[in-house]
């Protein structure tokens, strides 16, 4: 079984799997049936092949004499057990180029040890002390987007894609730990044995409201389960809604919350542009040409196969475009219907995404976006944009988001939204950092960098990525001759007087 699964993913992303990928794809076994309708072709190949091994092994040892017999089989289990203990020492790295039945083999060990060894604490209460019931009257949003890179929206780049936030009045990342919060150098304990989310949100009164986009079935999604699950009042899916409609259905959704006079705490999660990004977005919307091919993708949400992707330099002009056009669908149009019909007097909305995207804007060849080994800068740099509009005669107390923008534009990191609001919720602001670190208020003199070793396991350290603004590739102007889009959903300049504050930040 392990075999199939090396041999079906490497067949399938056409690169070797990585001991991380391995545990990832454990994790998303809640996503067989999408991946069984994508990539059956695959995993069939992959299970005749691990089945025509076992079979050559076990009819083999029919013909084998009992006085070798033993030492023949005790081979490969030595082959084994000394692979496992190089992956092992190397924090599971260093299987490239080897047979899957024995990547897939030494893999199974090292989890399995993993497993036998991790210490697994039951989640602690609530003790953090309240001073303030709330920090305001409204609704706490936390919107978090898939795969958005913040150089590509106008609000970083006067060339930069719509995004239905410019024309607001403006003072200017991971799934995980933005539910559960971390630190940086205690990311890992949090995590694992610390209230999430829910839980303080349960705790000050609030009801819990989960918008899931991109799945349906209450799959559990980014490392979530049964204990997040028991705090959380209504858990919002999209049956019957068209992929390319999601996010849009998401914005009424929220837009209802929003008006109907509770306090909530709500946690959407977007679609975004996550790949493949081919149909994500209405014919009406390609404004960005030539863009990927179309027609294929239309009932796939969150993966999907390389076929007519070559990873060459003019193939990945077509996908900046697609990736162009998605943004102004699922982000500007997502925008212009949540602000048009949501009342968000007293409510703070904390719009970020989980990760950047590398879009080979240098110029280079590949297939790969994010996650990789040795990432590109802009795989870590995010928007995060803050949407508030306060209340006449708000109490004092309410933060101060002009002032936070001033002090930590292009500083700020994920790791100080999990503080952020829990510090809305009216939670005791010196009692959260001692614990989860400075919040988007506070100016954190930590390195402008991303964690992209997340997952350090068998004793290897986290690893981090410095990001140099003045380094930042920015997509290239010459990718595409833009066509009008027209008016439709395209003009908010008339609205109330609501706040965004952008800070860029890293995921």
């Amino acid at each position: 079984m392990a075999g199939i699964i090396v041999e079906t993913y490497q067949s399938s992303v056409v690169n070797h799997m990585p001991y991380d990928a391995f545990i990832s794809m454990i994790n998303a076994s809640g996503s067989l049936h999408e991946t069984w309708g994508q990539y059956a072709s695959a995993i069939v190949i992959g299970g005749v092949q691990a089945l025509l091994l076992f079979l050559g092994i076990g009819l083999s040892i029919h013909h084998v004499t009992k006085a070798h017999s033993k030492k023949l089989i005790a081979a490969p289990l030595l082959i084994l057990s000394a692979l496992a203990g190089i992956l092992f020492i190397r924090g599971g790295d260093g299987a490239r180029g080897l047979p899957a039945s024995y990547t897939g083999a030494a893999y199974s060990l090292l989890y399995g040890y993993e497993r036998s060894t991790e210490v697994i604490k039951p989640r602690e209460p609530v003790t953090l002390p309240i001073v303030n019931s709330l920090n305001g009257d409204g609704d706490i949003v936390l919107l978090v987007d898939e795969s958005i890179s913040g150089q590509y929206l106008d609000i970083n780049s006067s060339q930069g894609v719509y995004s239905g936030l410019m024309a607001l009045k403006s003072g200017v990342a991971v799934n995980m730990t933005l539910r559960r919060g971390g630190t940086r150098e205690d990311y890992v304990r949090i995590n694992g044995s610390m209230p999430s989310i829910w839980a303080y949100a349960k705790k000050v009164g609030l009801e819990t409201v989960y918008i899931d986009a991109p799945r349906t079935g209450r799959i559990f999604d980014n490392m979530m389960n049964e204990s997040e699950v028991e705090n959380i009042d209504q858990w919002i899916e999209f049956d019957d809604v068209p992929i390319q409609r999601l996010d849009y259905a998401s914005a009424d959704a929220l837009a209802e919350f929003l008006n109907d006079g509770k306090r909530q705490f709500i946690y959407l999660q977007k679609i975004g542009a996550h790949f493949p990004i081919h149909d994500k977005y209405p014919d009406v919307y390609m404004r960005y040409k030539p863009a990927l091919p179309r027609g294929q993708f239309l009932n796939i949400s969150d993966t999907g196969d390389r076929e007519g992707f070559s990873g060459s330099r003019e193939s990945w002009i077509t996908y900046r475009n697609a990736y162009r056009n998605t943004l102004i669908w699922n982000i500007g149009a997502f925008f212009d219907r949540l602000l048009s019909k949501a009342d968000l007097a007293g409510s703070t909305i904390i719009y970020t995404s989980d990760h950047g995207q590398n879009l080979h804007e240098r110029g280079g060849t590949g297939v790969v976006t994010h996650c990789s080994p040795d990432p590109k800068p802009e795989e870590g740099l995010v928007p995060m944009v803050v949407l508030d509009m306060p209340q006449s005669g708000q109490r004092p107390g309410a933060f101060d988001w002009d002032a936070a923008v001033a002090q930590g534009k292009n500083k700020s990191s994920h790791f100080q939204i999990f503080p952020t609001v829990l510090g809305m919720m009216g939670y005791d602001p010196k009692a959260v950092q001692a614990i989860y670190g400075t919040d988007l208020l506070t100016v954190d003199d930590a390195p402008f960098a991303f964690n992209y070793q997340f997952n350090a396991r068998l004793g290897r350290a986290p690893s981090w990525k410095e990001i140099k603004l003045d380094e930042i590739a920015y997509p290239p102007a010459g990718d595409f001759r833009p066509a009008p889009l027209g008016k439709r959903g395209l003009a908010i300049a008339a609205r109330s007087p609501m706040r965004a504050s952008a800070v860029t930040g890293t995921k």
